[in-house]
């Protein structure tokens, strides 16, 4: 057995190898990757403009447009324009890859840096918000679309502001927040029809609109209203003979059907909606339309149909980690089929996919903990869970073994709870404590009994850094992001040496902890006297006193504090409301 779990891992680790030999064969990004390619005679002479043009020409050919974008980064490389360069990055990535997609997104924004114009680098935001929108990764997809339409809507990119827009409000439609997403698509529609619109004049852009209307609307219970738009939907879809959205206003309108109790002509819409589908390999779409069938079947008492939709709608959501929060209910239905049915293998294997499933719902959606998960909280999912293991394997063990397993669970549980519980108190402890802090206690710069690390600096050297320390303190110089020792120590006219000794003899620390203590202590302050900073995300916090990442930040704040920033955030969000 060890010998072919050995085997598997190699296997594993040689697929891994190849994959990344693959992406590196195929990077543009190195400098011998670009200075072997040559520009084709045809687009040497030619500006960025004509190339440009033909790549939306040939957008179909993909080894053309690679060629193309290729072309058009050389010549920026050539031209030392890195705007022109990023434009080409952004070509590449639609005809590239997987990562490598991502890969070319993010170094044509660190291209960018802080240069913009109407299109970029908001295009590029917007793009990784579609890269990681098809892998259901909400969470950075969202992040992507608000930096976006912050972009575009400085820069009066109206198409890409409204286009940013919408996304936010189809993932606000996703977890539940459908009133606020109705708002947004309204919003979209009325921009659509004004005569200030700087769309396409052609039936697709209203059918987007129309499409994401009928769908907030089923989801706010104005069914007669959905009704109505997507009769409208259909009508333009034929007219235009666009086969594609108007079996997409026919899905709507089957999950419209059955939320009506029409379960019969659900069912119809649905099965005509999901072949479809399939040809356009929509995997979201289609889980969503097999369980509104399967509800519909179910509720038509042909429970073996509805079970096969459940499964089906299972086995996509396997391979595609994409679903919506309604869709446990799915799951609830084939645990309780099995159960009746005294099949305890079937059971266990819903009852594992349903806690995969609310593990992936609980990653993607903030408000399922409460809402959504009721009937089968985690905790008694996985008792359950452990309940069932037991009794199918109680034929191959003994029942002082069965006791002494719940026993060993009961303890760990037990043990997990206390420690738990320890660690909320602590927690809270330090929150009282942060809270009654005050930060801004002026600095008493005592020499330590040790004096012999200050032995080489002179008085004069030790008060010109004091003086410097306290100046970068005061106007908190410190918020500014890849401050350096050698760059402090320029500013306060002295050097990184004398500096260094200074710190870790009177601060007792390095001097990074430094910084980073002093950035602490300044968003301690922030959060605890400032209650719109506190509606800022952790990224945005991090960017505001100087980190380079959330999660540089996040550990420097517990590292100082011994508790998260989201716990801090959250305990002061509690006490301003009572």
């Amino acid at each position: 057995m060890i010998k072919f779990l050995n085997i598997i891992s190699c296997f594993l680790i040689a697929i891994l190898l190849f994959s990344y030999i693959q992406i590196d064969k195929n990077n543009f990004l190195n400098v011998e990757a670009i200075n072997e390619f040559n520009i084709p005679d045809s687009l040497r002479a030619k500006p960025y403009k004509y190339i440009e043009e033909q790549l939306y020409k040939y957008d179909n050919f993909e080894n053309r447009v690679t060629i193309y974008a290729k072309s058009y980064i050389k010549k920026g490389v050539i031209d030392k324009n890195s705007l022109e360069m990023a434009k080409g990055y952004f070509f590449l990535s639609s005809v590239s890859q997987d990562s490598l997609e991502l890969i070319y997104l993010n170094h044509a924004i660190n291209l960018l840096k802080a240069k913009t114009n109407k299109n970029y680098p908001a295009i590029l935001y917007y793009s990784k918000g579609d890269y990681y929108y098809k892998r259901a990764n909400y969470k950075d997809a969202l992040d992507n679309y608000f930096i976006s339409y912050r972009i575009a809507k400085k820069h009066h990119n109206n198409v890409l502001a409204y286009d940013s827009k919408f996304n936010i409000g189809s993932l606000k439609n996703r977890i539940g927040k459908h009133g606020e997403a109705l708002k947004i698509f309204k919003e979209f529609n009325d921009y659509i029809l004004s005569e200030e619109s700087e769309y396409p004049k052609d039936y697709y852009s209203k059918l987007i609109g129309l499409f994401a209307l009928s769908d907030s609307y089923t989801k706010l219970k104005k069914l007669d209203t959905a009704t109505t738009i997507n009769k409208k939907g259909i009508k333009i879809s034929l007219s235009n003979n666009d086969n594609d959205m108007y079996h997409y206003f026919i899905m709507n309108e089957g999950v419209n059907l059955y939320h009506k109790k029409e379960y019969k002509n659900s069912i119809d819409s649905l099965k005509k909606a999901i072949p479809n589908l399939i040809k356009l390999e929509d995997k979201s779409n289609e889980i969503f339309s097999r369980f509104y069938l399967g509800k519909s079947l179910f509720a038509e008492s042909k429970i073996e149909d509805a079970n096969f939709q459940f499964r089906t709608a299972d086995s996509l959501f396997k391979d595609f980690k994409d679903l919506f929060p309604e869709i446990r209910q799915g799951y609830k239905i084939l645990i309780n089929y099995y159960k009746e049915n005294n099949n305890k293998e079937k059971q266990l294997l819903y009852l594992n996919r349903l806690i995969t499933v609310d593990s992936t719902l609980s990653s993607n959606y903030l408000y399922i903990n409460n809402k959504i998960v009721k009937d089968f909280d985690t905790a008694n999912l996985i008792l359950d869970k452990e309940r069932l293991i037991n009794d199918l394997s109680q034929s191959n063990s003994s029942k002082s073994r069965s006791i002494i397993s719940l026993a060993i669970v009961l303890i760990i549980v037990f043990i997990l709870l206390v420690l738990n519980y320890k660690k909320r108190k602590r927690d809270k402890i330090r929150f009282k404590q942060l809270v009654k802090k005050n930060n801004k206690e002026e600095k008493n710069y005592k020499p330590l009994k040790d004096k012999q690390s200050l032995a080489h600096l002179s008085e004069d050297i030790i008060e010109i850094i004091k003086t410097g320390l306290d100046k970068f303190e005061s106007e908190e110089e410190y918020l500014t992001p890849n401050i350096s020792i050698n760059t402090l120590a320029k500013s306060i006219n002295s050097n990184s040496k004398y500096l260094s000794v200074f710190i870790n003899h009177y601060e007792q620390k390095k001097f990074t902890d430094y910084i980073n203590d002093l950035r602490i202590e300044y968003s301690i302050e922030k959060l605890k006297n400032d209650h719109k900073f506190r509606k800022y995300t952790i990224k945005a916090i991090a960017d505001t006193v100087g980190f380079s990442n959330p999660v540089s930040f996040s550990q420097a704040f517990y590292k100082k504090t011994g508790i998260k920033p989201s716990y801090f955030i959250k305990k002061l969000e509690n006490e301003a409301k009572t």
